[in-house]
């Protein structure tokens, strides 16, 4: 197929060039899987907000624990504007920092989601309804779910488990890896015959796994990482633009999944003040005039998470006077009923 970028070929018409290519490309993206479980460590991130009643808000950001999990891309306090402070500190003897970042707005929505897509977004939303009463506040601070559930059913049930074993979710999470990565390619005008090629590879490595003994033979691919893919795809033969192409759409979409596993081990501990008397919240606690929230990646495994609270601020003074109005007003009315009930 003359001007495609790469081509499918007949199984007889084998390109070892392009396969040798493709495999070491490939192999820099899968490399961290058996790996990056060995490095899970435990993050504690702890997120203080402060509502006004003159419609401030102060957020303060901590994030406590080892430096290659503290200032990697899961989880990142906001920087891009400079009414946010920032503070790095080591805490003791071991490798773990503190990382402490805060800031003042009065802005009523508040939105970080990484240009990347790697880290864990969330957006800050505020209400504030005046009322004849007194003032209504809304808060509610919504975190992006990560969609692992949905998108690698096999490491989702890997967590949940705890068996985080990657031989048992690691076929999964490379086939859809290199479906995501081909499916990028094809969003330019391609042929229909490269799109059936894509989807053929795609069910091959797929159907190929389904086949094997996994333990096994996932075994033999640490053992011999080229062998086993070259033996996998041998039906298969590329031109040389191919492998570099879906190498580089697979790591983008590597680097978002290895950045959600990260999260495996954080937690998440909201603290929240609010003006007047708390109404409506799903707070996991109250604690005095604090509400407080707490959770992990189990709440953030598919869909966003969503904390909310609701509070009002009663105009004291003008409660007073309705109140002393109606108090005179019922004085005149029982007066004037015992007046003529006398007469």
């Amino acid at each position: 197929m003359k001007g495609t970028n790469f081509a499918y070929l007949s199984a007889t018409q084998q390109n070892t060039k392009g396969i040798r290519n493709f495999m070491i490309m490939a192999l820099r993206i899968i490399f961290f899987f058996p790996l990056i479980l060995i490095f899970f460590s435990c993050v504690e991130n702890l997120i203080f907000i402060q509502i006004h009643p003159e419609k401030q808000t102060y957020m303060r950001f901590e994030s406590k624990g080892d430096s290659l999990d503290i200032f990697n891309s899961d989880f990142i306090h906001p920087h891009e504007s400079e009414q946010w402070f920032h503070s790095y500190n080591k805490i003791d003897t071991t490798n773990n920092w503190l990382h402490i970042t805060e800031g003042s707005f009065i802005d009523s929505k508040y939105v970080f989601i990484d240009s990347g897509n790697s880290s864990l977004g969330y957006r800050y939303e505020k209400n504030i309804v005046p009322s004849f009463l007194g003032v209504q506040y809304e808060f509610h601070l919504i975190f992006m779910g990560t969609m692992i559930k949905t998108e690698f059913p096999s490491l989702y049930d890997a967590i949940i488990s705890k068996n985080l074993d990657s031989l048992y979710w690691l076929p999964e999470a490379l086939t859809i890896l290199m479906e995501k990565g081909l499916s990028d390619m094809t969003r330019d005008s391609l042929p229909h015959e490269q799109i059936i090629w894509n989807k053929r590879l795609v069910n091959h490595m797929r159907n190929s796994f389904a086949k094997i003994d996994i333990e096994r033979g996932l075994q033999n691919f640490q053992k011999d990482r080229v062998g086993f893919l070259k033996e996998l795809l041998t039906p298969f033969s590329v031109d040389e633009n191919f492998p570099l192409m879906l190498a580089q759409s697979m790591e983008f979409h590597e680097h978002i999944l290895r950045s959600k596993i990260d999260l495996n081990d954080d937690t998440f501990i909201i603290k929240l003040i609010m003006p007047g008397q708390i109404v409506t919240t799903n707070a996991t606690n109250i604690i005095g005039d604090t509400l407080v929230w707490n959770f992990g990646i189990d709440s953030l495994l598919n869909q966003s998470y969503m904390l909310k609270a609701k509070s009002t601020l009663y105009a004291t003074a003008r409660l007073e006077k309705i109140l002393i109005s109606i108090g005179v007003i019922a004085f005149l009315l029982i007066g004037y009923w015992l007046k003529k009930y006398r007469s």
